[in-house]
């Protein structure tokens, strides 16, 4: 009886660490009422959401652990404040580590048929995103959770080897949703997005290595936050790089 009673206690406690995650969530990325280097008041948290500090604490340090907030001695808690270059880091070590992802899943036969057809539907909501009549930060915050499930699915598809690539994506998938949600996606850059992922997945298909380097390292120059103009310098750098192989 009291061992169905501690489990019922614990379920209920990671509950509402639950809850509390995800309106931290919901105020740094979709309501951005917390932004960038934005103190996190626990007691205000405790009486805005009717709970006592502990499952706040304890979602904190969960949220610490994964590099959206982090913790000031003597001061508190405060959301993550990410540098552009650091913002860069990631995204090149993203790219890096699911070059040899899919580089590896190619050797080994490549996708299967049912796997490209996902990975395809995957796209096709980011498409019905751009198209909806929501406002543009609504519009913004869901087409960077649905490029985040895109990318997720891929991940998961090496079901033996790769362990280490898999891990480390994993490993730093919370801090790639943040680069996601730094920017507010305009409508253009969307399109930008959906056309590499339709390029990625195309050069899975075809097994095609030099197109999967291409549509990969492309990101590298029509990142979000290099503004407009970017993705003609990107053709321009993805030419001199195909001199260079």
């Amino acid at each position: 009886m009291m061992t169905a009673l501690k489990a019922l206690a614990a379920d209920s406690d990671e509950k509402l660490k639950e809850r509390v995650d995800r309106y931290i969530r919901e105020q740094i990325f979709q309501k951005r009422t917390l932004r960038c280097g934005d103190r996190i008041h626990e007691r205000e948290l405790a009486r805005t959401l009717g709970l006592s500090r502990t499952p706040i604490r304890e979602a904190l340090k969960e949220l610490e652990e994964q590099g959206l907030v982090v913790a000031v001695k003597y001061r508190g808690w405060f959301v993550a404040d990410f540098h552009e270059e650091e913002v860069q880091e990631i995204n090149k070590i993203r790219t890096l580590l699911e070059y040899n992802l899919f580089e590896f899943l190619l050797s080994r036969g490549g996708l299967k048929q049912e796997d490209l057809l996902r990975a395809e539907e995957l796209n096709r909501r980011l498409e019905e995103v751009l198209c909806s009549d929501e406002p543009e930060e609504t519009k913004s915050f869901e087409f960077a959770e649905r490029e985040m499930d895109f990318h997720l699915f891929l991940y998961s598809l090496p079901k033996e080897g790769c362990y280490w690539t898999k891990k480390l994506l994993l490993n730093i998938s919370y801090q790639i949703r943040c680069t996601l949600h730094r920017w507010v996606y305009q409508e253009e850059q969307m399109r930008i997005g959906i056309n590499s992922h339709t390029m990625l997945i195309n050069s899975l298909k075809k097994g095609d290595r030099a197109a999967l380097r291409q549509s990969l390292f492309k990101r590298l120059d029509i990142a979000p936050w290099l503004g407009r103009g970017a993705e003609a310098e990107a053709e321009k750098n993805s030419r001199e790089r195909d001199k260079e192989d």
